[in-house]
């Protein structure tokens, strides 16, 4: 495996695991309840949503309100630790003091055999870190759009003088709508908590969005110690924006020095396609120094905001001409297409003079034609758009149920560019159509 490679691994295998503040190895403790089992007389457990360090996270039914509701039940191991209990207790104190569309809401506080819990909003859906694999690289104004919402809700919480600590893709839930929650305060305090007058010799937090002031154990300064959880927020539009860390590392010391002191580089030099005028608001919030940093969550949605619109070129308009003499697949291209480019027009024609007619006055950008229709098909089509000087520039996809190296070999003597053969490959065309399109 390359180098580059492992170090990717490694870290990866860092991503999610956050160090306990107690600095004991984080477990999962016996699970205390059942599948059916009912807390307090009316909370139905029916499964388990997650688990971490401090506690399992279940699904469960509130039989009172006829709800369902997320229930965080601290591992029974970790109820002799006083440290722990508190921790829990400062979770769900920080989350009832917040109340935000971007923040998960606490419904109640109980306690189960010994064990304490909290009962939660359900956010239906999975985590951030799941829906960026879904969908890979995402589009510049979708990770922005993403990037603001959690940033608001870290905001909230910032404005009850609370810090998260511990922000992440997996600590951030995508509801239906894609409506953003920030959840698990399982690190977050009161600001005034987090203050000490020397280093404690302890990290928190999960290494890959560590601050460098947290990663180097630094003592932390009381109007400045919000600005780890800013930090955090601005690996996470990073790697929206670019699909990987600023920070790779060999091994949990290499992460925490490369956040400590290394420069993070630039997300336009990862994503050669991304803004450039995106670089400046990531990399303040990035900053080594906290009091350079970005100073608020506020303020970095603004700046990441204001970055992009100012970097927004409106494209010319483009067009796609689609020739075909079958009606449904015709509709059923277009309809693709116009799914993976919403801003470009896709023109249907089933009738191969009229074709060249619509060519050469609209010039679209790439025509997509089957090879097989009447009156010469799109072997006519093709040598005709050629000769056309309107025309003549104008990239030629040719389709076919049937065919193979002759008929490619003749339309490539007629000035064919690309040549797909039925049933189509979405995928396929796609990229043949958008690098005809770029090209």
């Amino acid at each position: 495996m390359p180098q580059r490679d492992q170090a990717w691994e490694l870290t990866r295998s860092l991503v999610d695991e956050s160090l306990p503040e107690d600095g004991s190895v984080p477990h999962a403790g016996p699970a205390t309840p059942q599948l059916g089992d009912l807390l307090d007389g009316h909370l139905r457990i029916h499964g388990v949503l997650g688990s971490g360090g401090m506690g399992t996270v279940y699904l469960a039914e509130d039989e009172r309100l006829g709800r369902q509701v997320a229930v965080k039940l601290l591992h029974a191991d970790r109820v002799g630790s006083p440290k722990m209990l508190e921790g829990f207790a400062e979770e769900a104190r920080a989350m009832a003091r917040v109340h935000h569309p971007n923040v998960v809401t606490i419904h109640a506080w109980g306690e189960h055999e010994g064990s304490p819990y909290i009962v939660m909003e359900y956010v239906r859906g999975g985590d951030l870190a799941q829906w960026r694999r879904q969908r890979g690289v995402i589009d510049p104004a979708r990770a922005v759009a993403v990037t603001e919402a959690i940033c608001r809700g870290v905001q909230a919480i910032h404005d009850v003088d609370a810090a998260h600590r511990d922000l992440k893709p997996s600590n951030v839930l995508i509801g239906p709508g894609e409506r953003v929650v920030v959840s698990d305060f399982g690190l977050a305090r009161p600001v005034t908590r987090l203050v000490t007058g020397e280093p404690n010799g302890l990290v928190t937090g999960t290494p890959a969005y560590l601050a460098p002031e947290v990663a180097r154990d630094e003592a932390l300064d009381p109007e400045l110690a919000p600005r780890v959880d800013v930090y955090a927020l601005g690996v996470i539009a990073f790697e929206l924006l670019t699909g990987r860390w600023p920070f790779v590392a060999y091994s949990l010391v290499g992460l925490l020095q490369q956040h400590g002191y290394a420069p993070p580089p630039a997300p336009s030099t990862i994503r050669r396609d991304l803004p450039a005028a995106l670089d400046a608001p990531i990399l303040h919030a990035l900053a080594k120094d906290p009091a350079a940093r970005t100073g608020s969550p506020e303020r970095f949605r603004r700046e990441l905001v204001a970055a992009l619109e100012g970097s927004r070129v409106e494209p010319e308009p483009r067009s796609i001409l689609l020739v075909d003499d079958d009606i449904v697949a015709l509709q059923a291209i277009q309809q693709v297409l116009r799914m993976h480019w919403p801003r470009t027009e896709v023109i249907t024609v089933a009738d191969v003079d009229v074709a060249i007619a619509l060519a050469q006055r609209h010039r679209p950008d790439v025509i997509v034609t089957d090879l097989h229709m009447p009156a010469g098909g799109g072997t006519r089509l093709t040598q005709t758009i050629r000769t056309l000087p309107e025309t003549r520039r104008i990239p030629v996809v040719v389709v076919t149920g049937y065919g193979g190296g002759p008929e490619w070999q003749n339309l490539m003597a007629k000035g064919a560019n690309r040549f797909l053969v039925k049933p189509l490959d979405v995928d396929a065309l796609i990229a043949v159509i958008g690098s005809l399109l770029t090209g």
